[in-house]
């Protein structure tokens, strides 16, 4: 294996699961000198929008602030930490690495054959951060590699991200799972006001900025429509209440995408749902770029988003440009 052994990089964080966190938290800050740093709760899918089933808190190891550990306890009976504490008890569940270019290093994994929980990287569009698990057969713990932005500096864990990573253990609790599920939204908070985000989104002059439709304009009876190689394509944007939607259509049919804004805290939080009856190759590939617009989206409304992100973001963009560019219209 030419390509071996991974270039990691400094120890990053190691998670614990336990039946009680606060019990846990308590024996490592008063007994081991543990620091306090924050309490996360997620909701990785088993309890009602707004409430959590996974309960995390955040310790700095003595000593040492930049370097953590997650003790995370499940909230729900039919959450997947609870589950996980069944099946294999309480104790470290991953050790985390950084790396410079996750993507090189989850490329040589998946060709020497090396498992992985998942066949994808998980990846937080905003802030840049990308994580993956190799699984735990080879050492009796999940390796986690991590590759960290300016935006997602140490000690930092985005909550969709962690959800999802959570998500690729249903193996380990005795679900059965042929594949990752095709994803079915998109999700990114922004700290810009819900109008300002929606006015821009219903905006199609805008969306030269931020989308990989570039070629957006109105024809001479003033209607959008997107100019392509073969054929123009008719754009309808429309908005109501809160969701702004995005129609093309063609004579295949109708590709329509909802962009959903709520207010969260101080800023606005954005969800995309991704259309119904593509192929789950399709469909991950819209997700994938419904993930690079928002980071270029957010950028366009001036919030501060890491460069290297922004360029990746631009790169994906470009591409799938040209691939819409090339499909035929109307």
């Amino acid at each position: 294996m030419t390509s071996f052994p991974l270039s990691l990089g400094r120890f990053d964080h190691y998670t614990l699961i336990v039946p009680d966190v606060e019990a846990s938290t308590r024996f490592h800050m008063d007994i081991l000198g543990f620091g306090w740093v924050r309490e996360q709760k997620v909701n990785a899918g088993s309890a009602p929008e707004g409430e959590y089933d996974m309960l995390n808190h955040v310790l700095h190891l003595p000593g040492d602030p930049s370097r953590v550990v997650v003790i995370t306890e499940g909230l729900t009976e039919e959450s997947i930490f609870s589950k996980y504490l069944a099946a294999h008890g309480p104790g470290i569940h991953h050790v985390a690495y950084t790396v410079d270019d996750l993507p090189g290093a989850f490329a040589k994994l998946e060709a020497e054959g090396i498992p992985m929980t998942s066949s994808r990287i998980v990846h937080d569009p905003l802030s840049g951060l990308r994580q993956v698990f190799l699984s735990r057969e080879k050492t009796g713990y999940f390796i986690e590699l991590i590759e960290r932005t300016e935006a997602a500096e140490e000690g930092t864990f985005k909550e969709d991200n962690m959800a999802e990573l959570a998500n690729t253990m249903k193996s380990y609790i005795g679900e059965d799972v042929s594949g990752d599920p095709a994803p079915s939204d998109v999700v990114a908070v922004l700290p810009v006001a819900t109008d300002a985000t929606l006015d821009h989104l219903a905006n199609p002059a805008f969306l030269g900025q931020w989308t990989a439709h570039q070629t957006v304009m109105q024809d001479g009876s003033g209607n959008w429509v997107e100019r392509r190689l073969i054929g123009d394509v008719p754009l309808e944007v429309t908005r109501e209440s809160n969701t702004v939607t995005f129609t093309w259509t063609t004579g295949a049919g109708a590709l329509t995408i909802p962009f959903s804004v709520e207010k969260e805290g101080e800023g606005s939080r954005i969800s995309v749902a991704i259309p119904q009856g593509l192929t789950e190759e399709r469909a991950r590939r819209t997700a994938a770029i419904i993930g690079c617009e928002l980071t270029l989206l957010a950028e366009a409304l001036g919030v501060k988003v890491d460069a290297e992100e922004v360029r990746q973001a631009r790169l994906e963009i470009g591409k799938f440009h040209l691939e819409v560019y090339a499909r035929t219209g109307a």
